[in-house]
């Protein structure tokens, strides 16, 4: 057992740097989407899959930092309100709270927590699309985005676990 004051500096800041470049890269990704059957599947939900399995022992304020800048990348990516992402992003982060997690996620906690995610950025983005439009977003599309993103987080658990045994980063990253 490892006392978590006890740990070198670099035990905390590497799980923060590699889950913010994974959260950089699916903003990247989530601007682009899938037509199927005659619907548009986009990946916008993709991002709050990172954000749904961030490291337990992850540095705060570079997490804070690497999730804030992910954010204004997906808006200024995206088209988006600029800050609407990124607000979305730290305020999902700031509820999980993953550093004051004792335990991995079992893998009925992590639908759980990736349904409360979901509900949070719902009500955010309807709430900051109301203020700055007037108008109420498209449910439907997001529904969409949110099915596929639900389908995606089986695989996306798969390769944090892949990871994880590849850095011998077991417990940093949940079982």
């Amino acid at each position: 057992m490892t006392y978590y004051e006890m740990r070198a500096p670099i035990y905390k800041k590497l799980p923060a740097v590699i889950a913010g470049i994974a959260l950089f890269l699916a903003g990247a990704v989530s601007i682009g989407g899938l037509n199927l059957f005659g619907g548009y599947f986009g990946f916008g939900f993709l991002p709050l899959l990172v954000l749904a399995i961030w490291p337990r022992h992850a540095n705060s304020l570079l997490s804070l930092a690497f999730v804030f800048a992910a954010g204004l990348f997906t808006d200024w990516a995206t088209g988006n309100i600029l800050g609407q992402w990124a607000l979305v992003f730290s305020l999902v982060w700031g509820v999980l709270r993953p550093e004051l997690r004792s335990t991995p996620y079992s893998p009925i906690g992590i639908f759980l927590i990736w349904l409360a995610t979901c509900g949070l950025a719902l009500v955010l983005l309807t709430i900051s699309g109301w203020f700055v439009f007037r108008i109420l977003p498209d449910f439907v599309s997001l529904g969409r985005q949110m099915i596929l993103a639900s389908l995606l987080l089986p695989l996306v658990l798969l390769l944090r676990h892949s990871l994880a045994k590849r850095f011998s980063e077991r417990d940093e990253w949940g079982a």
